[in-house]
């Protein structure tokens, strides 16, 4: 039989052999916390995103249900037309939103279960309805009128408003529950909001109506957009305990630059204040700052040296709850995670919950068995970074990370069998089968090189090979 010898394809080429041989030479001693705190972000590898909001109770009865964007009208946004749902309806889904079910705990062990080091929740979204207890809007899941509310305080006519107000605000259950689990706190606050008139008279420089307003009305809508987003922000970063992440939804600068789209961020006393409020806490890059990290959305993330970063996807057909969703593979998911960790990037996993406050059953029972799978191999995974080489392919057949003087080869194409895999800059003295570390692969070096043998049969969702380097 011919031998063949399978070389990368779609690659870059990166060589970081002192990096792969002494995992302690990548986590170099940094002064600044939040270089630090991005050594902890890249260590946990696997987030859940959550996107909910009182328009999931929609779910079904329009075209699309899909939080912000199936709001109807004309979002002032150039980025986005308007949906299905009018924006009345729309406007009053907090008025029927009642999540009976809604049980942080239940879903932070789910994370948990899951493989999930961090969680993420949407805090406010496009529509701008909070979903927290904010003193800067009427716009809330506390509202007097708010189904949720005014259950609890039907159910406990002893509490005072303010109480009440604290045991309605989802935010502050889902934060104290994630503190209580252990795990890494991310909220999600969007800088756009389709409902306020500040917001498009800023952006825009004209009224809901499209009528022209002056230049000086334009920037007091602007100072009291901004100055509202100053005092929400100053409420989420002081009143809910230690926030790890603060991801910001908006355009990113270099889409600004790309399509000429307009962006109103937060102003740089804002970002002062976030700073001085949670000195530890990540901040992403969609504003007008230099980030901690970047995040691509619904893709794989492309190997960036010396940038960190996080690609958001979601297990749906959608960001927000749909009914009968849908569930991808296995393989899939943990292809998300591999491929991404092998480009030095995490991965947050978006789950939309119903308007009970439920995940979808065969989504849940999904990203469990990615659990499983991660309590088993996650000494491959978790803690690992990208390299020594990057595959940067759409499909690649396999990819590298590595740890603690270890090399982790993940190969994602069964039907590699019987051919070699070729890391240039490689020199290694053992390779073996992570699940059987008994079994001795064979491996040959050409100058420079390394080849590994694949046996005949492999894992077709991820054979893991080990290898110690010289």
């Amino acid at each position: 039989m011919i031998k063949k010898t399978v070389f990368i394809t779609s690659i870059s080429a990166l060589f970081i052999l002192s990096a792969c041989c002494a995992e302690q030479m990548e986590k170099r001693s940094r002064p600044d916390l939040r270089e630090e705190r991005l050594e902890w972000f890249q260590d946990q590898r696997y987030g859940m995103f959550i996107h909910w909001g009182p328009s999931v109770i929609h779910g079904g009865k329009y075209s699309s249900s899909e939080l912000s964007w199936s709001r109807g009208g004309n979002p002032p946004d150039a980025w986005c037309g308007g949906g299905p749902i009018p924006e009345p309806v729309y406007d009053d889904s907090f008025r029927q939103f009642d999540p009976k079910e809604y049980n942080p705990e239940q879903w932070v062990q789910l994370a948990k279960e899951s493989g999930m080091r961090y969680m993420v929740m949407t805090a406010r979204h496009h529509d701008g309805f909070s979903m927290f207890d904010t003193h800067y809007s009427d716009f809330k899941i506390t509202h007097p009128e708010s189904a949720y509310r005014q259950r609890i305080a039907k159910e406990n006519p002893d509490l005072t408003d303010k109480e009440i107000d604290r045991k309605a605000d989802v935010i502050r259950q889902f934060a104290d529950a994630v503190h209580a689990g252990g795990l890494g706190l991310g909220i999600y606050y969007s800088e756009p909001d389709w409902f306020r008139e500040d917001y498009r008279i800023a952006l825009t420089g004209k009224n809901k109506a499209g009528k022209e307003v002056s230049a000086a009305a334009r920037q007091a809508a602007k100072k009291s957009y901004q100055d509202f987003m100053h005092a929400q922000l100053e409420e989420l970063t002081t009143q809910y305990g230690r926030v790890d992440i603060l991801w910001f939804d908006a355009i990113k600068p270099s889409q600004v630059a790309e399509h000429g789209w307009q962006a109103l961020w937060i102003r740089r006393d804002t970002w002062d204040m976030i700073r001085r409020n949670q000195p530890s806490m990540l901040i992403n890059d969609r504003h007008g700052f230099e980030p901690d990290y970047r995040t691509p959305e619904g893709s794989d993330a492309q190997y960036i040296p010396g940038i960190v970063q996080e690609s958001c996807q979601h297990l749906g057909r959608q960001w927000a709850w749909s009914p009968d969703d849908r569930a991808p593979s296995l393989k899939w998911v943990i292809d998300r995670l591999i491929i991404n960790a092998s480009r030095n990037s995490n991965i947050l996993m978006n789950l939309g919950p119903s308007p009970e406050g439920v995940f979808d059953a065969k989504q849940a029972d999904l990203i469990r068995a990615v659990g499983q799978w991660l309590g088993e191999r996650g000494q491959t995974f978790y803690g690992t970074r990208g390299g020594p080489v990057i595959n940067d392919g759409k499909d690649p057949s396999f990819v590298t990370m590595h740890k603690d003087g270890l090399i982790f080869v993940h190969v994602l194409h069964s039907d590699l069998g019987r051919t070699e895999i070729c890391l240039p800059g490689v020199k290694v003295s053992k390779v073996y089968l992570f699940d059987h570390p008994e079994q001795q692969i064979v491996f040959r070096h050409d100058s420079n090189t390394a080849y590994i043998r694949m046996p005949e049969l492999m894992d077709p969702t991820d054979e893991i090979f080990v290898l110690e380097v010289k």
